[in-house]
């Protein structure tokens, strides 16, 4: 096992465990969550929304939504006066032929031509809000594979400097102001066909139109043999139809084309821009910061955490100075989300630590292809092991990693203890094979290892008092299917409300045992609201707001943060 040297570090020989002495503990964990590019995605919590309320005390968001709602939602008889022919006039499919057959996107000017009817046949005399509904054009990916390609999108300059461009839409956060549906189109037709872009550093420089990627029969069968052959430039109609669609209505429901970018400015301000800032100041502050005098061993787990991320947060004056932080050797720079470690200098006493995540990862065989690189590591030092894990969508590799980190802990004589924080994923409700329940995942870690949940230990209901996640999409979004209607955030079964975070704690019960220590009862908080408002002095804390959807202009992230603090003892 190779010793990685996190930091400059002085070896200290160990001094045995003749000797054990308690410890007061304090053990965060936190997805810091990527920032997500349509800032119109997930509903924002009306006292966190910023910018996005009126001066008279009306909400124009709300307002704004729900006008969206009723216009693209199929109970609301989705009343839309606009028609594609409308939002994609005649002039516009005109031009756009014309660009497609001269771009090399189609084979001829015939091949623009044929997707050109193609599209008109099928979606000319619709309503937008029955070509945004249509889910057999979602099962074919017409407008999703181009959107998702094209929407935003990492290149780099001539001189080699990487930058991000992003497609004239509603659905992200393109940051000109456009005076009209008009400017609008000319300035989507230069993004897609005009402007020379490059993946790559030093790569070759290419249209937007040079990047859409064929969609296959093979892997999307709802995909027919004639849409298959029209190939990209009918993906090009229907992207451009999008765009339309969602513009054309998107200027309905606010009641002109500025007053819908003015909602968005504030919503990118609030959700995009402020965001790295805010998630280093609720890291620094909320959960380092805050740790008493008291406390022998602070750790802090973090998911989804970008590299220059890490970076900024070591080049903290307060972090660096009082935590060690530990980042796995194999960093995903690709996806750009890993799981690190902070533990406070305190308890490490300089002692190197040696990473684990590859003997543990090892250990699964072939059943380790199943985790995302990044998404574990574990790291031992003063004979506690720590590790921080970003579990799949529906946590089924969470049991797995579990285990895993479970039998290298009672295979080692050199670890005491181990404190895992995790992005769980676990769900309220159970479905084997499908979805992790979190009382499953509970009975689990008692019948089949000796791991215990911050959640048993604080003696909380996991079903009902201890959701770290709640947040729901709006139908500004492209994935219609998974909307949730405004009235019915709290209720719906699409919203996403559950008690996905937790932090486990392994101790020894052998001779060398690391017994928690039960004279003090351990706590939890949970954070999902902060007061970044009272600058310059550091953001405080504010109490729990079990009604508030997040992210918001109050918190930064899709998942609050998890503190437990616990005693145990340790040689």
């Amino acid at each position: 096992q190779r010793d990685v040297i996190c930091r400059r570090r002085v070896p200290v020989a160990s001094s045995g465990r003749a000797s054990r002495r308690a410890m007061r503990a304090r053990a965060s964990t936190w997805n810091v969550a990527a920032i997500n590019n349509n800032p119109f995605e997930y509903y924002a919590s009306a006292r966190g929304r910023g910018e996005a309320s009126s001066d008279d005390g009306g909400d124009v968001y709300e307002s704004f939504l729900l006008a969206v709602e009723r216009a693209l939602s199929s109970d609301a008889g989705g009343a839309s006066d606009a028609t594609m022919a409308r939002a994609l006039g005649p002039d516009a499919l005109d031009a756009l032929q014309a660009k497609i057959a001269a771009s090399g996107a189609a084979k001829d000017g015939e091949a623009a031509a044929r997707a050109r009817r193609a599209y008109e046949a099928r979606c000319g005399e619709r309503t937008c809000g029955e070509f945004l509904r249509d889910a057999e054009i979602g099962a074919k990916r017409l407008c999703s594979m181009p959107d998702r390609v094209t929407n935003t999108v990492n290149v780099f300059d001539d001189e080699g400097e990487r930058r991000t461009v992003r497609r004239p839409t509603v659905i992200n956060c393109y940051d000109e102001t456009l005076e009209d549906e008009g400017e609008w189109f000319r300035a989507w037709m230069g993004y897609m066909f005009d402007a020379k872009v490059r993946a790559t550093r030093g790569g070759e420089a290419r249209a937007m139109v040079e990047m859409l990627v064929p969609i296959r029969r093979a892997k999307y069968p709802a995909v027919s043999e004639e849409e298959e052959a029209l190939g990209i430039p009918l993906q090009i109609f229907y992207l451009a139809a999008f765009d339309a669609a969602l513009a054309r209505v998107a200027t309905t429901a606010a009641g002109s084309f500025e007053a819908w970018q003015r909602i968005r400015a504030g919503l990118v301000d609030t959700l995009v821009r402020h965001k790295v800032p805010r998630t280093l100041d609720v890291v620094e502050h909320c959960l380092l910061g805050s740790s008493s005098s008291d406390v022998n061993l602070s750790a802090c787990f973090l998911q989804e955490v970008g590299a220059s991320f890490a970076d900024a947060l070591e080049a903290r004056e307060s972090v660096r100075d009082a935590y060690e932080i530990y980042r796995p050797e194999d960093l995903d720079v690709k996806r750009d989300q890993n799981s690190i470690v902070l533990v406070s200098k305190t308890f490490t006493r300089g002692e190197r630590a040696i990473e684990k995540t590859r003997e543990i990862l090892e250990s699964l065989g072939d059943g380790a292809a199943k985790f995302s690189k990044g998404d574990f590591c574990a790291f031992l030092v003063r004979g506690v092991l720590f590790c921080s894990f970003h579990g799949d969508t529906d946590g089924l590799q969470t049991k797995v990693i579990t285990t895993a980190t479970h039998a290298h802990c009672v295979a080692n004589d050199a670890i005491d203890a181990c404190v895992f924080g995790m992005d769980a994923n676990t769900h309220v409700a159970h479905k084997d094979g499908k979805k992790q329940g979190v009382t499953d995942f509970i009975d689990f870690l008692a019948a089949e290892t000796t791991f215990r949940s911050c959640w048993t230990m604080a003696e909380i209901d996991v079903e009902r008092d201890a959701f770290t996640t709640f947040s729901a999409r709006t139908f500004l979004q492209a994935q219609l299917n998974k909307a949730v209607p405004l009235a019915e955030i709290a209720t719906s079964a699409l919203t996403d409300r559950h008690p996905k975070d937790h932090v486990l704690i392994y101790t020894r019960t052998d001779a060398n045992a690391a017994p928690l220590n039960a004279t003090t009862k351990p706590t939890l908080t949970r954070i999902n609201a902060v007061d970044f408002t009272a600058h310059p002095k550091p953001p405080s804390v504010l109490p729990f707001d079990a009604d508030a959807t997040f992210p918001n202009a109050r918190f930064p992230s899709d998942h609050a943060c998890v503190v437990f603090n616990f005693d145990f003892s340790l040689a």
